[in-house]
C-alpha cells in the first residue's frame, strides 16, 4: 500500500472517532471539527514519521485534543442547535469535571486507552491517573443521576450530534499538509543561514505539566532538501519556565515557592493585573503559566507565561498586545510610573513599572520578551515595600529567555542584558496624547480616571486666561485636545486635566510659540490682578531635545474663595503639548507628580514621529 492510500485508510477510519473525543471534550462542535482537521494536515506533513509509530492515533489524538481545548477557550462556548437535552446535559455534566479527571475519563471510556498509556499520555502517575477516572466517574454519575456503570455509554450517545461535522476529503488534507510542509521547508531553510535564539518552532501538549528533557529544535549544519522541519519538535515544558530559585531575583533576600503550573485552559484565564484576554494570540498553539509566591515581608508573588503563535508575525502581534495590556492598563489608581528597553536577549524586549497606589500600595514589575514565535512574560507583585531594582528585573527576563534559548539548541543563550530607559510603550489610546495609565491618583479618590475621545483642537480646552495659548491660530499645522475627568467622584464642574498638543512646521517655530508663552505667563499678574502666578520648573534637556516650563496659577474669585490650575507646556522637536490640571484643595497632586506629567506628555509626543 502506497503512502497516500495508507494515510487515507488511517483518515476514513478514526476521524468520527476523534471529532467525538473532541466535541466530548469542549462541547463546541466548530472547534472540534476545525482541530481534527488541522491535525490531520499536521499528521500528513510529518507522516513517515507518523506511520512508523506503533498507533498512529497515539500521535494525532493529543495534537487534535490541545488544539481543540485552545480554540474553544479562545471563544465563546458553542451549542450544535437541535440537540436533544440529554445529550446537552451530559455534555454540561462532563464540563463541570477538572481538566485533568475529563482527560483521564474520556481517554479511557472513548479513546479506548488503556489506563497505564492514558498515564503516559497524561504526563501523571498511573496512581493520578486512577484517582482521576474514580472521581470523573462518580463525579458524572452524581450529576447525570445515573449508575456509574452506565457512563460510558452516556459518552457514546454523544456520537450521533459530533457526526453532524463535516470534514474535508483525504485528498484536501493532503495537500493542506504539502502546502505545510513547502511552508515549513521555506523557514527552515532560512534559519539556517543564522544563528537564531530561537527559531520558535515549537509545538506543544497541555495536558499538565511536562518533563520532557529532549531539545525544542536542532539547527541543521547544511540546507538540506527535506530539513529538520520534518521532526515535530517538543514544546516547553515546566523544565523551561523559571524555578524558585531564578524566581528569586525579584525578592532577592525572600525565599520563593514554586505554587501551581498550567495551561490556562480553565477558569476565567486572567492571571495578572491588567491582563485583558485569556491569551495575547487567542489563535496561538499553546501556553503555559506558572505562579510564585515569596514567604517573608514585603509580600512578593509573580506570574510567569509562556506563549507559543504558528509564526513569527502572530508572535510580534502578541507581543504588543501583551506589552500593551499594561501600557494601556485602566484599573483604578494605577500609574505606569516608568518603561525600560532590555537589549541583548531575544527578538524584542520590554520592562514596564505599574504602581496601585490604593494602600497597601502594590508595584508590579512587568518584563515581556518574544524569541522567535515564542512570547515570555513575567509579572512580579511587591506590597507594601520597594520594587526590584530594574537590573534584577532584566536579569530575570533574561534567565526565563535563557532557558528557552538552551532548549532549542541555539548559541549564546547566556549574553548580558542591558536596559535603557525609554518612552512608555504605546497606550492603545490616541497617539501623541497622554493616556490613562499615564496619570497619577488624585487625594483619595477610589475612581479611575476616563479619557474623552481625542478631537481636533479648533479651540483650546487647556488654555488659561494668562497664557491664552492657541495652537491653530499661532501656526500648528495640526492640532489635537483631549479631556480627562474622574466622573464617579462627587467632584465640582471645574475639575479635570486637559490637554492640547500642536504640530509646527520646524522646530524653530514651535520654540517661538513657548517663547511666546512664557512672555505672556510673566507679564499676565500685571494683566490679570486677581492672578497670582508662581513659575515652578523649567527644564531644557538637549540630549532629550526636551524642553518644558510649568506654573501654578491662582486666581481670586471670591474673598473667601481661589481656584488653582497646574499649568504646564512641554516642547519635543517642532511639537509642544500643553497641559492644564485644574483640582480641588482635597483632590491634587504634588507640583513634582504634576511636572513628572508633563514630561510624560513630552514622551507621548515622540509617538507622532
Amino acid at each position: 500500500m502506497g503512502r497516500e492510500e495508507q494515510f487515507d485508510s488511517f483518515y476514513h477510519a478514526t476521524r468520527r472517532a476523534l471529532v467525538h473525543q473532541t466535541f466530548a471534550l469542549t462541547g463546541d462542535l466548530p472547534a472540534a471539527q476545525a482541530a481534527v482537521r488541522d491535525a490531520y494536515i499536521a499528521a500528513w506533513h510529518h507522516w513517515r514519521k507518523v506511520a512508523a509509530a506503533p498507533d498512529p492515533e497515539d500521535w494525532v489524538r493529543p495534537l487534535a485534543w490541545r488544539l481543540a481545548q485552545r480554540r474553544h477557550t479562545a471563544r465563546i462556548w458553542h451549542r450544535t442547535k437541535g440537540m436533544d437535552p440529554a445529550q446537552t446535559a451530559i455534555l454540561d455534566a462532563i464540563a463541570k469535571l477538572p481538566v485533568g479527571q475529563r482527560r483521564t475519563l474520556l481517554l479511557t471510556q472513548l479513546a479506548g486507552v488503556p489506563l497505564p498509556d492514558a498515564a503516559r499520555e497524561l504526563a501523571v502517575p498511573q496512581e493520578t491517573a486512577e484517582q482521576h477516572l474514580q472521581s470523573a466517574t462518580a463525579n458524572l454519575a452524581v450529576s447525570l443521576d445515573v449508575d456509574s456503570t452506565s457512563i460510558r455509554s452516556h459518552l457514546l450517545s454523544l456520537a450521533q450530534p459530533a457526526g453532524e461535522a463535516t470534514l474535508p476529503r483525504a485528498s484536501i488534507i493532503r495537500r493542506a499538509g504539502r502546502k505545510r510542509r513547502r511552508a515549513h521547508t521555506a523557514i527552515a531553510a532560512a534559519a539556517a543561514t543564522v544563528v537564531a535564539i530561537a527559531s520558535g518552532a515549537f509545538a506543544y501538549e497541555p495536558t499538565e505539566v511536562q518533563a520532557s528533557q529532549t531539545h525544542l529544535v536542532k539547527p541543521p549544519a547544511t540546507v538540506v532538501s527535506e530539513p529538520a522541519a520534518e521532526t515535530e519538535p517538543e514544546l516547553p515544558s515546566a523544565e523551561q519556565l523559571l524555578d524558585e530559585h531564578q524566581i528569586a531575583r525579584l525578592g532577592l533576600d525572600q525565599e520563593w515557592d514554586v505554587v501551581r503550573t498550567h495551561d490556562n485552559t480553565t477558569g476565567d484565564g486572567i492571571n495578572t493585573v491588567c491582563q485583558q484576554t485569556r491569551f495575547a494570540d487567542p489563535d496561538g498553539i499553546s501556553a503555559l503559566v506558572r505562579h510564585f509566591e515569596a514567604a517573608g515581608t514585603p509580600r512578593r508573588s509573580a506570574v510567569q507565561t509562556i506563549e507559543i503563535s504558528e509564526s513569527g508575525t502572530q508572535a510580534e502581534r502578541a507581543f504588543e498586545t501583551t506589552v500593551g495590556w499594561y501600557a494601556g492598563c485602566h484599573v483604578a489608581r494605577l500609574q505606569l510610573l516608568r518603561a525600560y528597553e532590555v537589549n541583548g536577549i531575544g527578538d524584542q524586549a520590554h520592562v514596564l513599572i505599574i504602581r496601585v497606589w490604593e494602600k497597601p500600595v502594590t508595584t508590579y514589575s512587568v518584563a515581556v520578551s518574544r524569541i522567535g514565535r515564542v512570547v515570555t512574560s513575567t509579572v512580579g507583585s511587591t506590597v507594601g515595600g520597594p520594587p526590584p531594582p530594574p537590573k534584577q528585573i532584566a536579569q530575570s527576563l533574561a534567565d526565563a529567555v535563557a532557558m528557552l534559548c538552551a532548549r532549542s539548541g541555539a548559541e549564546d543563550c547566556s549574553r548580558q542584558p542591558t536596559f535603557t530607559p525609554v518612552p512608555p510603550p504605546p497606550s492603545g489610546e490616541e497617539p501623541g496624547i497622554l493616556a490613562v495609565a499615564d496619570l497619577p491618583p488624585v487625594g483619595r479618590l477610589d475612581d479611575p480616571w476616563v479619557g474623552t475621545q481625542a478631537k481636533r483642537a479648533t479651540d483650546n480646552p487647556a488654555a488659561t486666561t494668562c497664557d491664552r495659548a492657541n495652537f491653530v491660530q499661532q501656526g500648528a499645522d495640526r492640532a489635537r485636545t483631549r479631556t480627562f475627568l474622574i466622573p464617579g467622584a462627587k467632584l465640582p464642574d471645574r475639575f479635570g486635566l486637559s490637554e492640547t498638543y500642536g504640530v509646527f512646521d520646524s522646530p524653530r517655530a514651535a520654540a517661538r510659540f513657548m517663547e511666546d508663552v512664557r512672555r505672556r505667563l510673566q507679564s499676565c499678574e500685571d494683566r490679570k490682578l486677581a492672578t497670582d502666578v508662581r513659575p515652578q520648573r523649567t527644564m531644557v534637556d538637549r540630549d532629550a531635545q526636551m524642553d518644558l516650563s510649568t506654573w501654578d496659577l491662582e486666581t481670586e474669585v471670591s474673598e473667601n474663595e481661589s481656584v488653582l490650575f497646574r499649568l504646564g507646556f512641554v516642547r519635543v522637536g517642532n511639537k509642544v503639548a500643553q497641559v492644564n490640571f485644574s483640582p480641588t484643595p482635597r483632590e491634587d497632586m504634588s507640583a513634582r507628580d504634576f511636572r513628572d506629567l508633563v514630561v510624560r506628555a513630552g514622551e507621548r509626543l515622540r509617538e507622532l514621529g
